[in-house]
């Protein structure tokens, strides 16, 4: 691998190994820290944006759906964050030996395609940092990387996942994922501009694979 400008990750007096697991402690708190800001408003976002639709609703049962949402998202929120948070540290866990997220569930039914879909519009919306991102992770790990824990797939599918600890049918957890992406990943880019920042003020530079 070619390292571009000579990548300098500044010494810690931490034995064999500490050095990466450090900075790379230093940018998932940094990411997490970005992300629970992003779902802690989540609840209020999605309470908002379905009783606005709430009231243009006539039809019984799509006001008992919107209801149940609304009421699992604030009495059950421990749940889903919790589930959350579980399957992303997992994640990061792997990722200092190997990229590994077989323990994220593929979704099943229309939310697999669903989630495909906006997975890949906001990689490719953030194409450049992504890659960027992930040539530092390289310089970092001293390896060849093409996943890593930031890629949007693994959120959708990790929020998507802990959406089934809540007491609701699959219909209406279809009907929170769309909300997810409008008010999370649709500012992914500050979850992602944290972790390059982090690498970049502790010397990690790019490395490019040949």
């Amino acid at each position: 691998m070619e390292v571009k400008e000579g990548a300098l990750i500044i010494p810690l007096p931490l034995k064999n190994g500490g050095t990466q697991a450090a900075i790379l402690g230093l940018v998932k708190k940094q990411v997490d820290d970005k992300t629970d800001f992003l779902i802690t408003g989540l609840k209020e976002n999605i309470a908002d944006a379905l009783f606005e639709e709430m009231a243009s609703l006539d039809e019984q049962t799509a006001l008992a759906r919107h209801f149940n949402i609304m009421r699992a998202m604030k009495v059950d929120e421990a749940l889903y964050r919790e589930k959350f948070d579980d399957l992303i540290n997992q994640i990061w866990l792997n990722f200092f030996n190997k990229m590994d997220a077989s323990h994220v569930t593929e979704p099943s039914g229309e939310v697999s395609q669903l989630i495909d879909i906006l997975s890949r519009r906001v990689a490719n919306h953030y194409k450049v940092l992504i890659q960027e991102t992930r040539f530092r992770f390289q310089t970092l790990l001293k390896r060849d990387i093409d996943d890593h824990p930031l890629m949007p797939k693994f959120y959708y599918k990790c929020f998507w996942q802990a959406l089934e600890t809540l007491p609701l049918s699959y219909e209406e957890r279809s009907f929170i994922l769309p909300l997810f992406h409008r008010f999370v990943m649709d500012r992914y880019g500050q979850i992602l501009a944290s972790a390059n920042r982090t690498l970049i003020d502790l010397k990690v530079d790019i490395t490019i694979a040949p």
